[in-house]
């Protein structure tokens, strides 16, 4: 994104839009959350279904093309998955999510030596 709610200075810009405070009434959020995975082949054999999430902030690109994947917070939807090319951004824990995350984490790196 090219720049955060979270502090100054500017982000990377790989993907035009900003972070953003989650718009709930309890944050941060931490627990499971329902992942909408769209058609994109790092979930080809990885259909995470929920996730890990431990966050207070957001991604929200210009673009929502750029949104492979979407969760909820209360009445918040934000984009879980990111890309932009060759580049994959996640706002969930794939680490802490128990085998849908170990299952994501093999997919990227399958897709990484494509």
């Amino acid at each position: 994104m090219e720049h955060s709610e979270e502090g100054e200075g500017q982000g990377l810009g790989v993907i035009a839009g900003s972070v953003t405070r989650l718009k709930s009434k309890r944050v941060p959020q931490i627990g499971w959350n329902e992942v909408s995975a769209g058609a994109d082949p790092v979930f080809d054999n990885a259909p995470l279904g929920v996730a890990y999430f431990a966050n207070s902030f957001v991604c929200r690109p210009n673009d929502e093309s750029r949104v492979v994947a979407w969760s909820t917070h209360e009445n918040d939807r934000f984009p879980a998955a990111v890309r932009a090319g060759n580049i994959v951004g996640v706002q969930f824990h794939p680490e802490k999510s128990s085998a849908a995350g170990v299952a994501f984490i093999r997919s990227f790196i399958e897709q990484a030596r494509l």
